[in-house]
């Protein structure tokens, strides 16, 4: 299995992390991963054969070939099938709203095809991506995708969401919504309306959301201390509290997670 990644062009920066490639070959077999829940939406375009989802509550699905996926709380097993190929697009936090005309806490904990929404439009960027070979050709498909589909952003919606989460990443998920609302100046009601249309998560949900990324960066940086330590540096009341929250989003007990992962870097996570 083969990764790569892609800076986006000039104009989509500010809205797009990058772009990871990821091939595998037939000969290799089917590869399975656990997908744990990230901070932003994806995009998902397979120019290979498409994957196969195992979710937790036992249900199994082979993915369509163009996905969006919406800020998720839970975990699932993937398994490549035969020959894979597949572009990543993965948005900052506040970024995808610019492209897609429906609130995002409409996909939420949802894998959605997204020839449902634009119809002959992605069938064509499918087409497209098969014909083209190299990685840079395939981007170029996916950039003019997406810069027809942006739409700016309210400018005070805009600056408010961005200001928010810089706030909660400052504060490591270790922020409450209530006085996340009193540091931006913005009603509770108002700004998790807001996160919900911009983001796809409410404040309170985000935060947490945070909160389990900050703690696998902590473990990926500190791989020596024990359990207790991890909880209190990463702001959960007690260790039942932290065991609860890291199997809700994984799927393992932190003990679970850092036997299995031992060399864990999610620094090296390209989604």
């Amino acid at each position: 299995m083969h990764f790569h990644i892609l800076q986006p062009s000039p104009f989509l920066r500010n809205y797009i992390r990058h772009y990871c490639f990821m091939e595998a070959g037939a000969a290799e077999g089917n590869i399975m991963e656990r997908v744990i829940p990230t901070e932003n939406v994806q995009l998902m375009f397979h120019y290979g054969n498409p994957f196969e989802v195992h979710k937790p509550d036992l249900t199994v699905i082979r993915q369509p070939r163009s996905i969006i996926s919406g800020l998720s709380n839970n975990y699932a097993d993937v398994t490549t099938m035969g020959e894979a190929g597949v572009v990543f697009v993965s948005f900052y936090p506040a970024g995808a709203c610019h492209f897609f005309p429906f609130p995002l806490s409409e996909i939420e904990n949802m894998d959605v095809d997204l020839s449902d929404i634009f119809n002959a439009e992605i069938r064509e960027v499918e087409e497209k991506l098969f014909q083209t070979s190299s990685m840079e050709e395939k981007k170029v498909v996916i950039e003019s995708f997406l810069i027809g589909r942006f739409k700016p952003v309210f400018s005070y919606d805009s600056l408010l969401i961005h200001k928010g989460v810089e706030i909660i990443k400052q504060s490591r998920g270790q922020i409450s919504a209530h006085l996340l609302s009193e540091r931006l100046a913005v009603t509770p009601k108002s700004l998790e309306r807001k996160f919900a249309d911009r983001i796809g998560k409410t404040p309170k949900q985000f935060i947490k959301l945070i909160r389990f990324q900050e703690t696998l960066k902590d473990f990926s940086m500190n791989k020596h201390i024990n359990l207790t330590e991890y909880a209190y540096r990463n702001g959960y009341f007690d260790q039942s509290h932290f065991i609860r929250d890291f199997k809700s989003f994984s799927g393992y007990t932190p003990k679970e997670f850092f036997a299995k992962y031992p060399e864990f870097n999610i620094q090296a996570d390209c989604v």
